[in-house]
């Protein structure tokens, strides 16, 4: 029996993360098998329901429910239905500012922690995730969360399912933070946005990335104010860093969605067919990338088999 582990590292991305769900009907296919898979927000929801289940239709079944529910409908009118008309390519960037102009998150900044209270999130996530734990997932999984405290990377391998998830997709100011472990933890695509050294370090031999955000020259180009000009440098940080996280991938996967907004959660069609085509089209580099890791690593018997750009601090648990 072959030792050699493939694993599947998801980005974060909000509703651009809906293109995981093609790039999982491709595998599903393709009757490719991963032994590991790792996620960073809405990558490690639809990663850890995957892991779970390993169906795609079971999936989309919950994605499907989810966005017929009323209960959806109420978070989105918190997080994101004050401003429709105004979320473009950097969706985040253009709702906060339009927040601030109208003082509406300059009052609940001071108010409270997040735009979503802790017990609709608590309720949502209790829709989304049975309360399984992790280390009963027919394959490893782990979920990557910022701590709030550190600043450090906190790789979530064990324990309750729905925590792990509810930490990663925690957005700052949107959700609240979780509190666990005598830690604080927020989304984890401000440490590391496509987790591909945490799928190395639970064992993976070969690594399949998919990067479902955005990229500089999809952003509002000209700032008008100092405070934008402060939220776009955050976001080029932010970007210039995943570049870095995701570099050690085998191989990565861009599905083309142009520059939809974060929270266009109606365009699940169009983000399933970008990433089926851009799994179709990255089908031979897998193919030749996965064979040249089981020579390297002798069918798995040395690990990593890479050498060590790939790692950078992160704490395990």
């Amino acid at each position: 029996m072959s030792l050699f582990k493939s694993a599947l590292a998801l980005s974060g991305g909000s509703a651009r993360g809906l293109t995981h769900l093609g790039v999982l009907q491709e595998i599903e296919r393709r009757h490719l098998k991963f032994e590991v898979i790792t996620g960073t927000s809405m990558g490690a929801l639809i990663g850890g329901l995957y892991a779970l289940y390993g169906k795609f239709d079971r999936v989309m079944q919950t994605f499907d429910e989810l966005f017929a529910s009323k209960l959806f409908v109420k978070t989105a009118s918190i997080a994101i239905d004050e401003a429709p008309a105004i979320i473009g390519q950097d969706g985040f960037f253009n709702r906060f500012m339009w927040l601030f102009r109208q003082g509406i998150f300059y009052t609940r900044s001071i108010l409270q922690m997040e735009l979503v209270s802790g017990e609709l999130f608590e309720e949502l996530l209790s829709m989304l995730i049975p309360d399984v734990l992790i280390e009963d997932l027919p394959v490893r999984f782990a979920a990557v969360a910022m701590d709030l405290q550190t600043g450090e990377e906190v790789v979530l391998a064990r324990g309750a399912l729905r925590r792990a998830i509810a930490a990663s997709i925690a957005i700052p100011g949107i959700f609240p933070p979780v509190n666990t472990g005598g830690r604080t933890l927020v989304d984890g695509g401000w440490v590391d946005n496509v987790p591909v050294a945490p799928a190395v370090a639970l064992g993976a031999h070969f690594v399949l990335a998919v990067d479902a955000t955005l990229e500089i020259d999809s952003m509002t180009a000209n700032p008008r104010s100092a405070l934008e000009i402060l939220f776009r440098s955050n976001e080029i940080s932010r970007i210039l860093l995943t570049r870095h996280r995701k570099a050690p991938a085998d191989v990565l996967i861009v599905p083309r969605i142009g520059d939809m907004s974060w929270a266009a959660f109606s365009s699940l069609d169009h983000c399933l067919a970008a990433g089926r085509e851009a799994f179709q089209e990255n089908v031979p580099a897998i193919a030749k990338q996965m064979r040249r890791r089981r020579l390297r690593t002798c069918e798995g018997m040395i690990h990593p088999g890479r050498n060590g750009q790939w790692i950078h601090p992160m704490v395990m648990e």
